[in-house]
C-alpha cells in the first residue's frame, strides 16, 4: 500500500499512470503533477465527463533532526491524536527505507482559531515532535511520515483503510474509466488524479486554472467524506450536492442523477443517497471557482482523518458504497456528451390543459 502525503504522491501516481495505460486509456502528466486518463470520445467538441480523485491523505514533513528527536510539520487536516506522545509513525527516507518512530507531543494552538480546532478533534498545531527508534541519519530533509497503521483490511462489508480520502476515490475512478474502453462515448470520458488536495485544493485548483480539461466538460469530484445524518455507511453512495465552500451544479448533477435511476431500474442491487456532505471541502468547489459544471459523489466515511475513539484509527467505507459509486461512474461516464435536462424538463413547455386551469383559477392580490 502507498505511503502518500501532500507532495509526496510519486507512488500513487506512478501505479495510476501505468494502470491506465496498460487499460488502454490515453494518459498525461500536467504541469503541476496530476494525471489524466482518457478514454477519447467520438465527437471532440461534445462535453465530456471528468472523474477526479486526490492521491494524497494527511500526513507530516520530517523537518529538523538532532540525533533521535525529530521535528515534524503537519501537511493536511490531521486529527488531535496523531500529536499524542507514544503515537507510533512510519518514515519514509528519500531511498525508500522505512524507519520506526513515536510522537513526543506537539505545540499547544497559538491562537483562538487554533484552539477551536482542538476543542473539535482536529491537532490545530503544524509542528509534532518525535523520537526515532533507532540511531538512524534521515540524511537530507525534509522526508515524509505517515501513521503507523495496517495499510487495509476487509471484513464483512467494511473497507479499513490507514488512506481511505482519498485513495478509495482513485480506485473507483480508475476501476470506472477503465471499464469503458471500447465503449463507444459521445463525449470523452477522463480520469483526473490530482496531488495537494488535503493542503488547500492545490493540484484541482492549478489544474482547473491551467484548463487542462475542455472547459465544456463536466467535473465529478470523487471523495470520502465524514458520515452525516441522513449519509449512513451501507445505503450506497452519495450524490454529493455540496461541500463545506459551495454547493454544486444542477446540470452536472443531472447525468449522475440519470445514471443513479438507470442502474436502479436494471439492477435491484443498486442503492444510492443524496445529501450536501458538508463536513469537508472537495476538488468540486476548486473547479468551479475557475468556470466549471461541478457534482460530486461521495462514500461515507468513518474515522475520517484518522480520528478514532481516543487515537488514531484507521479510516473505513462500505465495500458495498465502494461498488455502487464505481458502477455509478461508469453508467454516467457512458452518458458523456449527451443532454440530461433532468427534473427541470418537468416544468418546461407547460400548455394545454394545465395553462388553462391556471387562467381558470387566477389568484388576484
Amino acid at each position: 500500500m502507498f505511503n502518500s502525503t501532500s507532495y509526496w504522491e510519486q507512488e500513487v501516481t506512478d501505479y495510476l499512470y501505468e494502470t491506465a495505460n496498460t487499460a488502454g486509456l490515453e494518459v498525461s502528466v500536467d504541469q503541476f503533477g496530476n494525471i489524466t486518463a482518457e478514454k477519447p470520445g467520438t465527437n471532440h467538441g461534445a462535453p465530456g465527463i471528468a472523474f477526479v480523485a486526490h492521491t494524497d491523505h494527511p500526513g507530516y514533513e520530517v523537518v529538523d533532526q538532532n540525533g533521535q528527536n525529530l521535528t515534524l510539520t503537519a501537511l493536511g487536516g490531521l486529527g488531535r491524536h496523531a500529536g499524542d506522545s507514544g503515537t507510533p509513525i512510519r518514515i519514509i527516507s528519500n531511498d525508500g527505507t522505512v524507519i520506526s518512530a513515536v510522537v513526543t507531543g506537539c505545540d499547544e494552538p497559538a491562537d483562538e482559531y487554533s484552539k477551536q480546532r482542538r476543542t473539535e478533534g482536529w491537532l490545530g498545531t503544524q509542528t509534532v515532535y518525535a523520537r526515532l527508534e533507532a540511531g538512524v541519519d534521515l540524511g537530507e530533509l525534509p522526508v515524509r511520515v505517515v501513521l503507523e497503521l495496517p495499510d487495509i483490511t476487509i471484513e464483512d462489508d467494511l473497507i479499513s483503510m490507514r488512506a481511505a480520502d482519498d485513495l478509495a476515490g482513485c480506485a473507483a475512478t480508475l476501476a470506472g474509466v477503465e471499464s469503458l474502453v471500447g465503449v463507444e462515448t459521445e463525449g470523452s470520458v477522463f480520469g483526473v488524479f490530482t496531488r495537494a488536495e488535503e493542503v488547500g485544493l492545490l493540484g484541482a485548483a492549478a489544474n482547473a486554472e491551467a484548463e487542462i480539461l475542455p472547459k465544456n466538460t463536466v467535473v465529478v469530484s470523487v471523495e470520502t467524506s465524514s458520515i452525516l445524518p441522513g449519509a449512513d455507511q451501507g445505503r450506497g453512495v452519495v450524490i454529493r450536492t455540496g461541500d463545506r465552500a459551495a454547493t454544486f451544479d444542477y446540470f452536472a448533477e443531472a447525468y449522475l442523477v440519470a445514471a443513479a435511476s438507470e442502474l436502479s431500474r436494471k439492477d435491484e442491487s443498486f442503492k444510492f443517497q443524496r445529501q450536501l456532505m458538508s463536513a469537508g471541502g472537495c476538488e468540486a468547489s476548486a473547479y468551479k471557482a475557475f468556470g466549471y459544471r461541478v457534482t460530486g459523489t461521495a462514500f461515507p466515511l468513518g474515522n475520517w482523518h484518522n480520528r478514532g475513539d481516543g487515537k488514531v484509527d484507521l479510516e473505513n467505507i462500505s465495500k458495498s458504497d465502494f461498488i455502487s459509486g464505481t458502477k455509478l461512474i461508469r453508467e454516467a461516464g457512458s452518458l458523456a456528451g449527451t443532454e440530461q435536462p433532468g427534473i427541470l424538463s418537468r416544468f418546461t413547455g407547460i400548455g394545454g390543459e394545465e395553462s388553462d386551469r391556471l387562467k381558470a383559477t387566477r389568484i388576484d392580490r
